[in-house]
């Protein structure tokens, strides 16, 4: 039989006169916190614990009653009964009445503890005709019933020999052995079980405190990540801007003091060709417009070179490196040598191709800006096997700098550079690393894994 209704509104009075806390009032738990809550492997510490203290059976239930994970601990007597209970049905949608009881023992009168102890707010103790004992505790989080915890299966009196073999016989078992495992168990008396109940509320009600606030402050951990992540990239996407508009001042720049300046050349040589008085001087001025011509062509070309260099798709990135290494040399007086002799007998994907092109454009630059060196040494090397993937190493002979100072002042110009690399590298699942001593000179590696799934041949452009 259920608790007497004062019992129950004491123990609320107890519950009602502990400390407050913070609980999602009003506000919709969404499933997954739901799910989260009563998932049994989260319980099973704690429930294990309380039934080995105890002595009791425990199961965690939905607020219809259904076993949510397995039973804890089961007893003798109700095992052996309940070994031959026909599967109990779910009740159907919307169905009145039907809040059922995992400790059942069907086809028995059903047990409507669970029901009983979300309804009234407490903890409700339940007989069957056995004679054997359970009791639950409903489990509410800030006003929405999530389920019970269900604990017993024990006798709180010595059993009766005749009950329990009557009930053996409906449930088509022998009397004699459901009688022997009976009289072997230990009564446990109705106010040692309220005591327990009253334990067990407490576990239940602590530990969905417990969780929701883990589960809320998981969540504020994540938001924080993806807004952090979200400034991030926004101040990437800054510094692209930045970098493109510096690019694109550059190329204006390019365009204005070099082709522009060479076409006005051209433009005012033509002019002053169409009034030269005799075929000598005119002869002389044609040859010198093809001088200034020649140059034009000149500078074109290594715009477009600077912008996208077409040997890069023709010839690939061993080519493109010779090429651009030799500009470089010519137009700074630094030596660049390139090595890159993996890369003869067969392409790179297109888009590590061009990631490690700019890479290596960029790690040239900066050691034109910052590094004042006389030699610059550039190396590729592709790594095949389990672990395949492509190196590129940059190295100069300049002055070096402070590495640990250089990543707390990531705005400088330097800084700005390397995280172009860091970003390219990155964007092909790749990794930087750096190595610089002031006076030493400084070292780039650059690696790229090669996954076919990521950076096949099929990406390459057609030529």
């Amino acid at each position: 039989m259920p608790l007497p209704e004062h019992r129950v509104m004491e123990h609320n009075r107890k519950q009602d006169n502990r400390e407050p806390s913070a609980q999602p009032i009003g506000v919709e738990l969404p499933p997954a916190i739901r799910a989260d809550l009563l998932d049994p492997a989260n319980w099973q510490e704690g429930l294990a614990t309380f039934a080995r203290a105890t002595n009791l059976a425990v199961a965690l239930a939905d607020a219809a009653g259904r076993l949510i994970g397995s039973t804890i601990n089961p007893r003798p007597t109700w095992s052996l009964l309940h070994a031959k209970t026909p599967p109990i049905s779910p009740p159907s949608e919307g169905a009145a009445g039907e809040v059922e009881c995992p400790f059942w023992l069907a086809p028995l009168k059903p047990c409507n503890c669970v029901a009983d102890a979300l309804a009234r707010g407490g903890f409700v103790v339940a007989h069957d005709r056995t004679g054997l004992v359970h009791f639950a505790v409903p489990l509410v989080l800030g006003g929405h019933p999530l389920g019970a915890l269900v604990a017993g299966q024990v006798f709180d009196q010595y059993p009766e020999q005749l009950r329990l073999e009557q009930v053996a016989k409906q449930l088509g078992l022998s009397p004699a052995p459901s009688w022997q495992a009976a009289r072997l168990e230990h009564p446990v008396k109705r106010a040692t079980l309220e005591v327990y109940a009253d334990l067990l509320a407490t576990l239940g009600q602590t530990f969905l405190q417990t969780r929701y606030h883990t589960i809320l402050a998981a969540e504020r951990r994540g938001q924080e990540r993806t807004a952090e992540a979200n400034e991030g990239r926004a101040r990437l996407l800054k510094q692209v801007l930045s970098a493109r508009e510096e690019e694109q001042r550059r190329i204006a720049r390019d365009l204005h003091d070099g082709i522009g300046q060479s076409l006005t050349s051209l433009l005012l040589g033509l002019r002053a060709a169409a009034d030269v008085p005799t075929f000598e001087e005119a002869r002389a001025r044609l040859g010198e417009l093809r001088g200034i011509t020649a140059a034009l062509l000149d500078e074109v070309r290594r715009l477009a070179r600077g912008l996208r260099p077409s040997v890069l798709d023709d010839l690939g990135l061993a080519a493109a490196l010779e090429r651009y290494a030799a500009d470089y040399t010519q137009a700074h007086g630094i030596a660049v040598d390139v090595v890159a002799p993996d890369l003869a007998s067969a392409r790179l994907p297109a888009e590590v191709e061009t990631a490690l092109y700019r890479i290596a454009q960029e790690a040239l630059t900066n050691v034109l800006k910052h590094a004042a060196a006389k030699a610059v040494s550039l190396v590729v090397r592709r790594e095949l096997g389990g672990s395949s993937g492509v190196h590129l190493t940059v190295e100069d002979d300049g002055r070096g700098f402070d590495n640990d100072a250089l990543l707390q002042a990531p705005g400088t110009g330097t800084g700005l550079g390397l995280l172009d690399i860091r970003e390219r590298a990155a964007l092909l699942n790749g990794a930087v690393t750096l190595e610089s001593r002031p006076g030493s000179g400084t070292t780039v590696h650059v690696y790229i894994p090669l996954k076919e799934e990521n950076h096949g041949e099929d990406s390459r452009p057609d030529r």
